[in-house]
């Protein structure tokens, strides 16, 4: 039995201690257990690290091959453009050779009268421009008979008007007076030639006998040589000439050099005018080299009696005539051409 005086023991600090026991083994467990896990983080965390480096070089080395691919795309896409510009630069070629060819095909598949009537219309052209500019006929007749003998060699062609139109042309060339420029002209050069040699009404030069005596002197020495020249010029004070005319000049040498230079003007102004078609021009400077070589010129030397002749002669010659034009051959070659480029 139990005594009532003595105390019982209290069953709380028994109860505790297995409370404490119980908590400390669940904080130990606990403990391993956040021990664990943290080594399970630590190993899952290095493990993606490894797997991330090895991925990250997998993606440097495939970013390394992009750029090289890239690199050769770009020179790849480089050469393609260059030559795509070759290509459009030899498709530019063909077309403008294309075109070329087309152009010569038009050409050579023009049939032969086409091709006739067009070289008649420039051989007519032609023609009327040698009449227009320079008013040289025998060119122009030469030309329309040129066309009118390529016409007729066309037996097939109809161009019968045509040739109407050139033979009417013809025969108002061919009834035209002929102007020689090529013979006047020669006629004024060989003047130009000839003003050096003419002599003057009063000469300028010693007599052939005062010649001849100062060419004896000279082969003498001494007082008679010098006697001898005195006398020569005393006798040259005065000279006795027989004039035709009354206003005959006394030139000086420079003043006769000076007049054969402006003779020969005259007559290389009346050539010009000649060339150019100008009759009063020409008229009028003719007028004036005639009246220059009777005045002062002698009329009785040789050379005289020819330039006198020669410049009768240019003034008798005609120098400008009236062109008619050929514009009705003109017209029926064009007419002709347009009735069959209309087929």
């Amino acid at each position: 039995m139990n005594d009532p005086l003595l105390p019982t023991p209290d069953p709380a600090p028994a109860t505790t201690g297995r409370t404490t026991r119980l908590l400390a083994g669940l904080a130990l467990l606990a403990a391993a257990a956040a021990a664990f896990f943290a080594w399970d983080a630590r190993q899952a965390l290095r493990s993606l690290e490894a797997t991330a480096g090895g991925r990250l070089a997998e993606l440097g080395a495939e970013n390394a091959q992009a750029r090289t691919a890239l690199a050769q795309n770009q020179v790849v896409i480089k050469e393609s453009q260059a030559r795509i510009a070759e290509l459009e630069s030899r498709v530019a070629e063909t077309h403008e050779n294309r075109v070329a060819l087309e152009d010569m095909y038009k050409e050579l598949s023009r049939s032969a009268d086409d091709r006739l009537l067009s070289e008649v219309e420039q051989i007519l052209v032609a023609a009327s421009q040698q009449l227009q500019l320079q008013g040289n006929v025998r060119g122009a007749l030469a030309a329309l008979q040129a066309a009118d003998q390529r016409l007729a060699r066309a037996e097939k062609l109809a161009v019968a008007p045509l040739r109407r139109s050139l033979a009417q042309d013809m025969d108002r060339l061919k009834a035209l007076p002929q102007v020689d420029t090529v013979g006047i002209a020669v006629k004024i050069d060989n003047l130009i030639t000839l003003v050096d040699g003419l002599p003057l009404v009063i000469a300028d030069t010693l007599p052939p006998t005062r010649v001849a005596s100062r060419a004896k002197t000279l082969e003498e020495s001494g007082f008679s040589r010098a006697a001898r020249d005195f006398w020569e010029e005393m006798k040259g004070l005065v000279r006795i000439r027989e004039l035709e005319t009354s206003d005959a000049a006394l030139l000086t040498p420079s003043q006769a050099y000076f007049l054969r230079e402006n003779l020969k003007l005259r007559l290389l102004a009346a050539r010009i005018s000649l060339l150019a078609r100008d009759e009063v021009s020409f008229r009028d400077d003719v007028k004036a080299a005639q009246a220059w070589l009777a005045r002062y010129f002698d009329p009785k030397s040789k050379g005289g009696v020819a330039a006198a002749g020669a410049l009768k002669q240019l003034a008798e010659s005609p120098v400008s005539i009236s062109v008619p034009d050929i514009n009705a051959s003109l017209s029926a070659v064009r007419t002709a051409r347009a009735a069959r480029e209309k087929r």
